[in-house]
């Protein structure tokens, strides 16, 4: 089996941080593969990781969601073949679709490939200003997201703090939202919550 976890939120949300601390703390001793859609963004530099067994992949045509949705099929069939990962990481541009993303993995006609987890960062300062002016797409990430992990909470006010889970549970009031500060969690401690087996 070989799990696939997506890792949505806007520019500057922070998912790339956290994609990178669990890479250096969580994923020790699995065949980890990421796929990053960059558009302009920041992203990871494979050589971070020496001779351990994680792969960088890059796609910066277009976005994995929509136009690609065929080429994306098949990297990802390539990828398979290649690396036979135990897991895949998804990390779409900020405007993508987190349902599309989800589609055009279930597309794949691999039983073997199982989507372990769909996780949405927000950065907790700009939830409001995310909800006016990305409306649908931001709305989409919260919605089809199984966990929600605030971003830039060490020091925010607690009423800042719950207007945006209140915003956050207007869309999606089942997924499991995580509030506490990075800094204060390990990497295994936010996969697991990622991997919803704790909350924190």
């Amino acid at each position: 089996m070989i799990k696939v976890d997506i890792f949505s939120g806007f520019l500057g949300a922070g998912k790339t941080t956290l994609i990178k601390k669990l890479l250096e703390g969580a994923y020790q001793g699995e065949k980890v593969v990421l796929i990053e859609n960059e558009f302009g963004e920041v992203g990871i530099d494979a050589d971070l990781f020496g001779d351990s067994d994680i792969a960088v992949t890059e796609i910066n045509q277009g976005c994995i969601c929509c136009s690609l949705a065929g080429d994306f099929t098949s990297a990802l069939e390539n990828i398979v073949e290649r690396f036979q990962p135990e897991r895949i990481l998804i990390e779409p541009s900020g405007v993508g679709k987190l349902s599309d993303i989800a589609s055009a993995v279930q597309s794949f006609d691999n039983d073997d490939i199982v989507i372990n987890s769909m996780v949405t960062v927000v950065d907790a300062k700009k939830c409001r200003m995310y909800m006016k002016n990305f409306g649908e797409f931001f709305e989409n990430q919260i919605e089809y997201a199984g966990v929600i992990i605030l971003s830039h909470t060490e020091g925010l006010a607690d009423k800042k703090i719950n207007e945006c889970i209140d915003m956050i549970k207007k869309v999606n009031d089942e997924a499991v939202i995580v509030t506490t500060p990075w800094n204060s969690l390990t990497a295994k401690q936010l996969l697991e919550a990622v991997e919803c087996r704790d909350t924190l």
